[in-house]
């Protein structure tokens, strides 16, 4: 009988509101220094998934909830499709919750947020990566970065949204309604858009540090003051402009997790032409501070599990639930917020490997609530960002690099765009 898990805490939601116009999906691409080769990726592919049974999985419908079971076919790599981003399409990738892809010298993974947060994939994608190098004949080496062939721990698969679940703690969650980009001109065909920028990672630390901001308060003001240039995307609405903030909650709670354990902090505030890059700044600075601690986080926490935990909600089966679940994912996921920024921070590979990989990108992808996600991430001397967007108009990349680049910033600008 193959072996069977619930869906955390966090994963519940995703395949019932999940569709071609909201695929919850992210990617994570490694660029390499040379050509990629098909089939000994696909050897690395076949040698460390069994280290990872929480990724070993295929997703299935029971009539209380949807829960995962392994897997016994094997995953395939393929070549990457210029449709990032999309409403996964299990069947096509032998049922897996994942899809791992190449071109050229890049290598990707996108990856139906169900399964995973950007941490766990990272860990995931990273000893994929390491086990093809070293089947290319490159001398590498784990150096305490790379997860064992051979030790699977028990606390990769666990919910650590339950393990973390005390009826001490007050539950807490309240919301605003968001300002929403509701104008523009989307591509057909749900096409997403990929800007990425690639800057040098000092000057970014210095101009953070010189407003008394972190690198994620930065870039969240740097976007706040260009969504205030490009108001006509929004719409016509006395709402604050909200930025969504993934917070990886192994940072406050001990874990080993490989499954989802984020959370989110908003920074809230309404914005006009004549906000001031200043007065924003301390708005978000304010906002991170009151928010980005372990009790009001674990207070959110508590609130997002009592729900699951509720007897009558555990007892109505999954096509009520589906509903219900629709209902609370608007109010609570998509009426918030105005655009998503996720920083996942500094990338460490092994020294060994480093010579072999150029540069990183991690992305999110955009829904028809939130047209406009970002992503960033830092490895070696570089940040990366990169914005997912499902609309014709790119106002509000254009503001956010023109702004970088008045500040000094020397950018290198790469896309997927479509010619228009």
């Amino acid at each position: 009988m193959n072996r069977w898990y619930r869906l955390d805490n966090a994963a519940k939601v995703f395949p019932s509101v999940s569709n071609k116009k909201r695929s919850n999906i992210f990617r994570l691409s490694f660029t390499m220094t040379e050509d990629v080769d098909k089939d000994i990726l696909q050897t690395a592919l076949e040698a460390t998934i069994n280290r990872f049974p929480s990724f070993n999985v295929k997703l299935k419908k029971g009539f209380f909830w949807y829960y995962f079971e392994e897997n016994d076919q094997t995953p395939q790599v393929i070549e990457e499709s210029p449709h990032i981003c999309e409403n996964m399409d299990f069947k096509a990738h032998q049922n897996f919750c994942f899809a791992l892809s190449y071109h050229r010298q890049r290598i990707t993974m996108e990856v139906f947020h169900a399964l995973t947060d950007g941490g766990g994939a990272l860990e995931f994608f990273r000893s994929i990566v390491f086990k093809y190098l070293l089947m290319m004949g490159k001398p590498v080496k784990p150096e305490k970065l790379i997860l064992s062939d051979v030790e699977t721990r028990n606390e990769e698969s666990q919910d650590s949204f339950v393990q973390n679940y005390s009826t001490k703690v007050k539950a807490i969650r309240k919301e605003l309604k968001a300002l929403k980009i509701t104008k523009g001109t989307r591509y057909q065909n749900e096409w997403n858009t990929l800007v990425q920028g690639t800057m040098e990672l000092s000057k970014i630390k210095e101009l953070a540090k010189k407003y008394d901001l972190t690198i994620t308060e930065f870039i969240g003001t740097c976007l706040i003051y260009s969504a205030s240039r490009s108001l006509y995307l929004f719409e016509d609405k006395d709402r604050p402009f909200q930025l969504l903030v993934p917070v990886n909650m192994r940072r406050f709670f001990p874990s080993k997790t490989l499954r989802n354990f984020s959370l989110y902090i908003r920074t809230s505030g309404r914005i006009t032409e004549e906000s001031t890059f200043e007065e924003i700044a301390r708005s978000v600075k304010a906002d991170f501070a009151a928010q980005l601690q372990k009790t009001p986080l674990h207070q959110l926490m508590m609130a997002n599990v009592r729900i699951e935990k509720n007897i009558v909600m555990r007892l109505i089966p999954l096509f009520i639930k589906t509903f219900v679940l629709k209902i609370g994912y608007k109010a609570f996921g998509d009426s918030p917020n105005s655009i998503c920024y996720s920083n996942m921070g500094t990338i460490e590979l092994p020294k060994s490997m480093v010579p072999y990989v150029s540069e990183m990108i991690f992305a999110n992808g955009s829904s028809i609530h939130s047209p406009v996600n970002v992503a960033s991430l830092s490895y070696e001397d570089k940040f990366m960002v990169a914005f997912t967007s499902a609309l014709l108009e790119r106002d509000i990349q254009r503001e956010f690099f023109r702004l970088l680049a008045s500040f000094g910033v020397e950018i290198v600008i790469k896309t997927n765009e479509l010619e228009v």
